[in-house]
């Protein structure tokens, strides 16, 4: 929503909308709200505001301002402990923020903040004597038997969330029982505190980054087959375990970029509820930024009502995607895994990317991007910085990719790379290239 402030007051008279404001909100939208928060446990009043929509059959307006998540709870409904739960409506349910502007981003000079750039949901320190076993989740759906066309659908534009820290295991944003989820503008931060209290990149005001938990997620995408696509478009993760769990069916990631975390992107990493899928997946102009180690894709079960199948070839694919690869801007200071597949081989798809090794640098053309044993043979990989056609000496600089083409122009030869490891090219009838010159 576009708009000024006054205009997006006056556009909540709509009766579609249960309307809520924080406790630093501005006072006119305090006084056009249906519930204002109080600055603690406001996950109360936003599960109170929730029930009334689903009780009205209206949509969750958030007025710009800062809403304080202090608890996780038992709900009994078979799934994860929850901050805030959306019940099953069976119809498209919509949470709006009043507006987005990267949610606080730019705004801290001399550690002073206007945080009403944005609804932003902080996850405080308290929620983690709540948490009990497990991985809790902050926002989630309704655990329900139902994992595919659960006729729950999801909009969320202009929210934020900000997470304490993720030292401690816990999903931010937990789609697994919704269909249809669309997500617009929304930063995750892992370091939540630290961006509270005035820090920002490069993050060292209160000293070196924590390694986060594996289980620390920023969002988890849907279980199951949604009819619809899913989409994700400008959402940023930052500091997690995992930034996104990628999954579902028929899911479109635009302008995502995961960051400064331990896994940026996993593909399948996540359990589903009575079948699940993950084709196909399609990111485009995504990034996956000094994180520890590059994306991995799971294992790519299907899992029916009454078993587990093998992997069967689930696809990927990345539309001029970025990684960034730099260990003095790695938490922990080394790099870690590059791409690598659970099961080696099991996945396909087309993988087409540029990677800088340093700021501001050229893009890498010498830097592999996949384990060596195995992970990635089902892809077509493209390296956007590799010429398709030159000398001999330029295609020996490159870190080649299984079945990548190449005219060497000193040989008058179409070449294949089928050893990338070993940088072994070999001509139509599979002679050797360094053989041939």
């Amino acid at each position: 929503m576009n708009t000024t402030d006054g205009d997006a007051i006056a556009a909540t008279a709509d009766p579609v909308w249960v309307k809520v404001a924080a406790a630093d909100s501005l006072p006119a939208a305090k006084g056009a709200a249906d519930f204002v928060c109080h600055g603690e446990h406001d996950e109360k009043t936003l599960q109170a505001a929730i029930d009334r929509c689903a009780a009205d059959g209206r949509d969750l307006f958030l007025f710009d301002g800062i809403y304080h998540v202090d608890a996780f709870r038992e709900w009994g409904d078979g799934g994860p402990r929850v901050a805030i739960r959306i019940p099953r409506m069976l119809r498209h349910f919509t949470i709006q923020g009043q507006k987005f502007f990267q949610a606080g981003r730019g705004t801290i000079q001399d550690d002073k903040s206007d945080w009403r750039n944005g609804a932003i949901l902080y996850v405080r320190k308290p929620v983690w004597d709540t948490a009990g076993e497990g991985v809790p989740s902050v926002l989630r759906g309704e655990c329900t038997e139902v994992a595919s066309q659960n006729g729950a659908g999801l909009e969320i534009e202009n929210v934020s969330m900000f997470i304490c820290d993720t030292e401690h295991p816990a999903r931010c944003v937990d789609l697994r029982w919704t269909d249809a989820a669309e997500v617009r503008n929304m930063r995750l931060y892992g370091f939540g505190y630290r961006a509270m209290n005035g820090d920002s990149h490069p993050w060292k005001k209160f000293g070196p980054l924590p390694m986060p938990h594996i289980d620390a997620i920023g969002l988890t995408m849907t279980s199951g087959s949604n009819i619809p696509v899913s989409r994700f478009d400008n959402i940023v993760a930052t500091g997690f375990g995992q930034g996104f769990q990628a999954g579902g069916e028929h899911v479109i990631c635009n302008d995502c970029l995961a960051s400064k975390g331990l896994y940026g992107w996993t593909f399948g990493n996540y359990e589903y509820a009575r079948g699940a899928f993950n084709h196909p997946i399609v990111l485009v102009n995504c990034c996956d930024e000094e994180n520890v180690h590059m994306p991995l894709f799971g294992a790519a079960h299907i899992i029916g009502r009454d078993k587990v199948s093998p992997p069967r070839g689930q696809s990927v694919t990345m539309v001029g995607c970025n990684f960034e690869r730099m260990e003095y801007l790695t938490i922990g200071g080394k790099l870690g895994d590059a791409m690598r597949e659970t099961v080696p081989g099991s996945w396909r798809g087309r993988i087409e990317y540029t990677l800088m090794p340093s700021e501001s640098s050229a893009n890498a053309i010498d830097f592999p991007v996949w384990e060596n044993d195995g992970s990635g043979s089902g892809f077509e990989t493209v390296n956007l910085a590799h010429r398709r056609v030159g000398p001999s000496e330029e295609r020996r600089r490159y870190a080649p990719h299984l079945g990548q083409t190449y005219f060497d122009t000193d040989l008058g030869k179409l070449l294949v790379c089928t050893d990338p490891a070993k940088r072994v090219w070999v001509d139509a009838m599979g002679n050797p290239a360094e053989r041939l010159g």
